[in-house]
């Protein structure tokens, strides 16, 4: 069965869920809209596997500044959801990071009606700085 209006309405409210939290910076928040299991990729380093990890892994991010997340298409059906969409990122720092690039993952609907992330990838349009 395809998405319907109500889930796609329910998925875009996950993502600004997600999306506001890191505004806030409440890494437990974020590390609740992943699955137990889920697996992230992000730039530049190895995945990180499950739900305990993405909140360490996010623990240590620096204060963030602005963050801003689309979803420029969600598709899918029969509990499963694939989302692609674009970031923008400034961390605070003496100097601050700036990044902004592409995401797409695949969020999986919960016995409560709820989407949570499954996977999800992250490719930064930054050039890698290189020596």
């Amino acid at each position: 069965m395809a998405l319907t209006e109500h889930d796609l309405a329910a998925i875009r409210a996950a993502i600004e869920k997600d999306a506001a939290a890191v505004r806030r910076g409440d890494w437990d928040v974020v590390a609740s809209m992943f699955t137990d299991d889920a697996i992230r990729f992000p730039p530049h380093q190895p995945p990180i596997r499950g739900r305990a990890a993405m909140r360490a892994w996010l623990g240590t991010f620096p204060p963030i500044e602005q963050f801003a997340l689309t979803a420029d298409e969600i598709i899918g059906g029969d509990g499963f959801a694939f989302v692609r969409g674009t970031y923008a990122l400034t961390i605070g720092a003496a100097t601050p990071v700036v990044d902004h690039g592409n995401y797409m993952g695949v969020m999986r609907q919960q016995q409560d009606g709820s989407w949570l992330w499954t996977t999800d990838m992250i490719a930064s349009e930054q050039p890698l700085p290189l020596p």
